[in-house]
């Protein structure tokens, strides 16, 4: 609440006459509080509680004192209290706007609007609180209301611009360009004359957003567009922004199909930047010559005379040749001058050639290049040779031929032992033979060559976490962090939302879960040792084994959910901006934000992590189930004898190592669960993936984006098994019938219907009767015949065995077919994979 609320406050109360005293406290409160004397506020609130323990509204301000003094379970047991007392004689509309600051605070949003507009209509004349309550409806999507709270402010407040923005804004997002574009015109007819320099850039931005406006409006109405482009003329000399003006005008004039406009426009754009790909592209449609190879093949060459040395005229030409002969000459003509000035990026500029054309592009160019490489003279620049050998060693990784790879690299480091980037390509060859420790103690030389640079520092610590070398990837990233208070930059990363850091942490401590894991299994499964003293020894090892089996999936768990916690903070943040970019004056960068707060968690990084966390908790559930059908029996750590002082000694040197790994591991300063055992010990591991990541990702994701097979996984491990068809059908649809994850996703799903006890008959048949619908090719009379070949009905329909699809049905742990018999089918897929694919699969998925 600010001063101006205050005084809005005192108003309403007619100042202090007929105001009783409990009033004045308030008041007095109030004016504490937002001078933050919290504690001076909180004393005179509770002097007023003591006297008269009903009163509501010191009830809520006493619950925002609190909160602002970080005691926020005693906060909301007081907001409890007030809302508990509404009934008899409820808050007043002061009251309110405290209980909707508390809402607000809390990040409870769709409560706090409800308190502020209860505020106002209980008769507070602070009308500052309409802004408060846009600002909350632009955070919750509601356009309707925004639209009714930004006009109710904007009448209060019309000297200002950037209420007449917000306005124009809740008018666009309610799909009301017209009148948006009415209110911004308005505006500019009532301040021309008017605005000064420091108001121009702000201008430039509104005009400009009109335009869009006006734009989306017209459509394809050719009298609509011509008072676009009438529009554009009209601020041609206020808009600071040329490339958006003059993209602007050539997509009008291609949409009014006059061309040879548009064509004008575009070379004017190109003249203005010659290295933007998209405007060439445009160029080829003004002209209509995109199907005219002869044509376009003319225009580029004069395109290359104006401007030698843009890239967009050399590469496009490469994009449509047709005849072997002349694209290799062009080919060569693109690839020779770049590796002659040692152009380090020249096989990433030639990249998208070797996707769009995976047979010819790689076959022509290493001929072009090994031809060169052979013909270098000695006494050329030594630079042109080691960047070819730079670029035959990506273009030898590109085409899996290891052995190659890793001899043009070794021999352009033995040329030239001082280029960084040469020691990065070499851990990328390392990475895909799956020798990752060799690969990190690489990229780690070359961080040796510049310790300042950020860049090598970064890349050496990823190679170090996907190596499982968490202990030296943490020293060699608290080099560039703020360590004070802690043991290393762990809280530091968390702090800044180091977002790459953390999910290449959390995977490196799911691998190291998995190893443990494995070895504890191992080590349960081995006969106890005859002699007493062997079992104590035998008994602390599976102890100390159990506790890093967990420390890791805790710790897993742990930076995961701090991934979340980041996309969180992301989307609560867009709140501040509501408000901050109608200051500010720029509309179509917050227009774009708003867009992107649409998808926060829809994001890679978000998606990768929430991946990542299903595997495991997918994991816990599998087991809890299993552990069920067991008659519940949990296998128990054996206990170590206690009394003597080996034991005692060895329980003190276990509490150290634990408070060390604490230290070690810290990324919050206030966590009562440092190593996440909560984390990991959970009874509802579904229920805890879906609060923590599968909700907030399942109402963002569009049909285009959603990943149907995680939400298959998760939907045939709730049971849902409706919900698991249509996911099914959805990928089916995208991917077509015959993808080989269709047909994994099919037997997962049938064998769930035949073997699962716990979903009801009902269910099934529903399921069953979907399956018939949507897959008529399935057997269904047959998935109670114990002697149908699964295995042959699949490949008769579906495509060979993918390595996904069969790491599905093992993970599922389908009956139908043998897991002995999946596992073989697996170990015959991956002749055909890289080392490292090989390596990662032998080691977390078979064992």
């Amino acid at each position: 609440m600010s001063k101006r609320r205050v005084g809005a406050a005192s108003k309403a109360n007619g100042m202090s006459i007929g105001r009783s005293k409990e009033d004045n406290n308030l008041l007095d409160a109030l004016k504490l509080y937002e001078a933050k004397n919290y504690k001076k506020s909180l004393k005179l609130v509770e002097t007023t509680l003591k006297k008269n323990s009903q009163h509501v509204d010191s009830l809520a301000l006493k619950a925002l004192n609190l909160y602002c003094t970080d005691q926020k379970a005693e906060a909301e047991t007081y907001v409890q209290k007030a809302l508990s007392k509404s009934n008899v004689g409820g808050p007043s509309p002061i009251g309110c706007h405290i209980l909707g600051i508390y809402m607000r605070n809390e990040k409870r949003y769709p409560e706090a609007a409800n308190f502020f507009q209860t505020s106002l209509d209980t008769g507070s004349t602070n009308k500052q609180i309409y802004r408060d309550l846009a600002t909350l409806y632009s955070q919750e999507h509601d356009y309707k209301n925004l639209l009714r709270a930004r006009k109710a402010y904007w009448e209060e407040f019309m000297g200002y611009r950037a209420n007449w923005t917000s306005l124009a804004i809740a008018h666009d997002l309610n799909g009301q360009q017209d009148e948006a574009a009415n209110v911004l015109t308005k505006f500019e007819e009532l301040a021309k004359g008017k605005l000064g320099e420091t108001e121009a850039y702000e201008h430039n931005e509104c005009l400009m957003y009109k335009n869009d406006l006006l734009y989306r409006a017209a459509g394809g109405d050719s009298e609509k567009l011509q008072r676009v482009l009438k529009h554009l003329d009209e601020i041609e000399l206020e808009v600071f922004d040329k490339y958006a003006w003059l993209e602007r005008r050539a997509a009008v004039y291609l949409k009014m199909n006059d061309k040879q406009n548009a064509a004008k426009v575009y070379r004017t754009l190109i003249k203005r930047n010659p290295d933007n790909f998209q405007y060439y592209r445009f160029l080829e449609i003004a002209l209509g010559i995109q199907n005219d190879e002869k044509l376009k093949t003319l225009l580029y060459k004069n395109l290359q005379k104006f401007y030698p040395r843009a890239e967009p005229p050399k590469f496009i030409p490469l994009t449509y040749v047709k005849g072997e002969a002349e694209y290799a000459q062009k080919l060569s003509a693109y690839l020779l001058p770049q590796l002659q000035r040692g152009v380090p990026a020249t096989f990433g500029n030639v990249k998208p050639l070797y996707k769009g054309d995976r047979e010819r592009t790689p076959r022509l160019a290493e001929k072009i290049v090994l031809d060169f490489v052979a013909s270098l003279d000695s006494n050329g620049s030594p630079l042109t040779y080691v960047w070819t050998c730079y670029y035959l060693c990506q273009h030898y990784l590109y085409s899996k031929d290891l052995t190659k790879a890793r001899d043009y690299i070794d021999s352009a480091i033995a040329h030239t032992p001082t280029l960084v980037e040469l020691y990065i390509l070499k851990a990328r060859v390392l990475k895909h033979a799956g020798l990752l420790s060799d690969a990190a103690e690489t990229v780690n030389e070359g961080r040796k060559l510049d310790f300042q640079d950020r860049f090598i520092n970064t890349k050496t610590v990823k190679y170090y976490l996907r190596a499982n070398l968490i202990e030296k990837a943490v020293e060699v990233v608290s080099i560039f962090t703020k360590n004070d208070g802690s043991v290393n930059g762990v809280m530091d990363l968390h702090l800044m939302e180091g977002s790459w850091y953390v999910a290449e942490e959390a995977e490196s401590y799911y691998r190291l879960y998995l190893e443990s894991k494995q070895k504890l299994g191992v080590l349960k499964a081995s006969e106890d040792p005859a002699e007493e003293e062997a079992q104590d020894d035998h008994a602390t090892q599976i102890r100390l084994l159990a506790y890093q089996t967990d420390k890791f999936g805790g710790l897993a768990l742990k930076r995961w959910s701090a991934i979340s916690k980041f996309y969180k903070q992301f989307k609560d943040d867009q709140l501040d901006f509501h408000s901050y970019c109608m200051r500010k004056g720029v509309p179509r960068a917050y227009l774009e934000m708003y867009q992107w707060g649409k998808s926060v968690y829809t994001l890679p990084i978000y998606v990768r992590a929430m991946r990542g966390a299903a595997r495991l908790y997918f994991s816990l559930h599998d087991e809890l189930q299993a552990s069920q059908e067991d008659n519940n029996s949990t296998e128990e750590t054996p206990a170590v004898k206690k009394g003597n002082k080996k034991a005692k000694k060895e329980a003190a040197a276990f509490k150290k190592r634990r408070e060390d790994d604490k230290k070690a591991v810290l990324a919050y300063e206030k966590d009562d669960d440092i190593l996440g055992e909560k984390l990991i010990s959970t009874t509802t591991p579904l229920q805890d993936f879906a609060e923590k990541f599968y909700l907030n990702y399942a109402r963002e994701a569009t049909d285009s984006t959603r990943d149907y097979l995680l939400e298959f996984e998760y939907q045939l491990r709730c049971g849902k098994l409706s919900l698991c068809l249509g996911a099914l059908v959805k990928y089916a649809d995208t991917q077509g019938e015959r993808n080989s994850m269709v047909g994994a996703m099919l037997l997962c799903l049938l064998d769930r219907i035949k073997s699962s006890p716990q979903i009801d008959e009902m269910t099934k048949k529903i399921a069953l009767k979907g399956l018939e619908r949507h897959f008529t090719s399935l057997p269904l009379d047959q998935l109670e015949n114990k002697e149908f070949d699964w295995i042959t009905f699949y490949r008769e329909n579906y495509e060979e065995f993918s390595l996904g699809a069969l790491l599905l049905i093992r993970r599922s742990l389908v009956q139908i077919i043998s897991l002995e018999t999946v596992k073989q089918l697996i170990l015959e897929n991956l002749g055909s994979q890289e080392p490292a694919v090989q390596d990662s699969v032998l080691k977390y998925d078979l064992n």
